[in-house]
């Protein structure tokens, strides 16, 4: 069984950043994926570069930050800040954005990955958000383009001219719901086959972590299990083998 602990969010800051090359190097973690538009984009480049075993896709961002391309009529302000993610999300769902602006942007942020010397294994998004209606083409074609795997919801959409693209036989989110070293290791235990995704946030509280994200203190006990020896010695005596997207 192979088991693939993706941490979200590198990039957002610095605090994050360090937490999740920590849960590389000490812990469990062996992928990642960055945000091109956030603050700590360059400072995580770095850090990747330093550490190639680290494998990195790309977490497209349309709710948090500003846009990478450009200021765009529907989905960023007049400065090029994205809107929150329960406007994007009514936004879409009514189909009042324009597709062409999101394929713009996304187009940007993998570039922007490109340019700095990182080839990314996988895609997904920040919120789910690549999972809306008419934005999941754009993305499942964008995979396509560069040879991604994927996390996503509707896997039967992995058919036809998307066959071809990889993606977890399972992806568990529920280590929100109880953030302890048990609680994951009951999870990891209802299954018995195949490829497991866990989403997880491993980060060091800092400034930029505390007051651009709701999600915080949190982070900092997700590091403290993903880097635990509880969990390490459950992984070493199960059939999971630690893997990333690359390896499905």
């Amino acid at each position: 069984m192979k088991l693939i602990f993706n941490a979200d969010d590198f990039g957002h800051g610095k605090g994050i950043n360090l937490g999740i090359i920590d849960a590389y190097q000490n812990g469990v973690v062996r992928s990642t994926t960055i945000m091109a538009g956030k603050p700590g984009f360059y400072h995580a480049v770095g850090l990747a570069h330093q550490n190639p075993g680290l494998k990195i896709g790309v977490h497209l961002t349309l709710t948090s930050g500003k846009s990478v391309g450009r200021p765009y009529k529907t989905i960023t302000d007049g400065e090029g800040n994205f809107f929150d993610y329960k406007e994007f999300g009514r936004a879409a769902r009514s189909c009042e954005i324009d597709l062409a602006e999101v394929e713009s942007e996304y187009e940007a942020q993998i570039q922007k990955v490109l340019a700095a010397g990182i080839t990314p294994d996988h895609l997904d998004s920040h919120h789910h958000t690549h999972n809306l209606p008419g934005i999941v083409d754009i993305f499942l074609r964008l995979a396509k383009k560069y040879g991604a795997a994927v996390r996503i919801q509707d896997k039967a959409l992995l058919c036809g001219e998307y066959a071809g693209i990889k993606t977890p036989d399972v992806f568990e989110d529920s280590f929100y719901d109880d953030v302890s070293a048990g609680g994951l290791i009951e999870i990891l235990s209802s299954h018995s086959e195949g490829s497991v995704e866990v989403m997880c946030h491993p980060g060091y509280i800092d400034r930029a972590l505390h007051t651009g994200s709701v999600y915080n203190i949190s982070r900092a006990y997700e590091l403290d299990i993903l880097t635990g020896r509880e969990l390490r010695d459950f992984i070493a005596g199960s059939g999971y083998t630690l893997s990333t997207f690359g390896d499905l």
